[in-house]
């Protein structure tokens, strides 16, 4: 018997569906919080490692030479005198710490995980008050204080892990940009926290914190005059006016005797 084959009849295509943006909204959310509560749980992670490591591994983690071979200017030497009466003061960590020179010719200052903090010849050009590079070199010590280093480093290590993992090592761009943005912020964070230790610092080695300003003025007047305050957001480092300010506050905190000092600050 021949086989004939029935005819088709028209039906429909559902292949392609439809999504109402109520949908759309709906899964973009989703993504959305599953990416932060990621985010959040891999930071938690890594500040609690961080604050775990003992000094002793730390150091041995990071001890590499960070002598320059570069004859030291004198004004690394003049430095070199503030830091050590800078860690003359009681209850910072227990890290051997070092000053050393950077090879770039921008105002930098570094804090280098093992107890390492590298000053440029630019920035100690720029600073030539006693008192405001005091507090430049008290903020760095500020961030080993806060294990900032060492917490910015694992938070990298394990999200740069956990996205290859999961999204290969072609992964979403969208993805990177609110990671940085992210970070930043948390970047900002740790800046405050650093310049209130530094502030502290200043006070408890000079007795006053006059003239402790002096670095994020010079920044306000001659590196930030055109930038925005929504840049700020993208910025690692709050705007130096919003710096001068917090810190201003932070002066007017100090004992009677240090506000005397503030007072007389233009």
């Amino acid at each position: 018997m021949k086989y004939v084959p029935k005819e088709l009849k028209e039906t429909a295509d559902i292949s392609r569906g439809s999504t109402t943006w109520q949908s759309f909204l709906k899964n973009v959310l989703s993504v959305v919080i599953i990416l932060g509560a990621i985010y959040l749980l891999l930071g938690l992670v890594a500040d609690l490692i961080a604050v775990h490591v003992p000094e002793e591994v730390e150091v041995r983690l990071f001890s590499w030479n960070m002598s320059s071979d570069n004859e030291e200017p004198a004004e690394f030497q003049r430095a070199q005198l503030i830091f050590g009466r800078l860690l003359q003061q009681p209850g910072l960590r227990p890290l051997p710490y070092k000053l050393f020179l950077l090879d770039m010719s921008q105002p930098n200052a570094v804090a280098v995980p093992g107890g390492g903090v590298g000053v440029s010849k630019a920035l100690l050009e720029a600073v030539p008050g006693e008192i405001g590079l005091a507090m430049v070199l008290g903020h760095e010590l500020g961030h080993h204080q806060g294990r900032h280093s060492l917490k910015r480093l694992g938070r990298g290590l394990i999200y740069s892990f956990v996205m290859v993992l999961f999204f290969g090592e072609n992964q979403s761009a969208v993805v990177n940009s609110s990671f940085q943005v992210a970070e930043s912020s948390y970047s900002r964070s740790q800046e405050r926290e650093a310049d209130e230790f530094g502030l502290r610092l200043i006070y408890q080695s000079y007795g006053h914190t006059q003239g402790a300003l002096e670095f994020f003025e010079i920044i306000q007047q001659e590196f930030e005059s055109d930038r925005s305050r929504w840049s700020s957001f993208f910025a690692s480092h709050p705007l130096a006016p919003d710096r001068i300010g917090y810190l201003r506050e932070q002066q007017m905190s100090l004992p009677k005797e240090a506000k005397e000092e503030v007072k007389k600050q233009p």
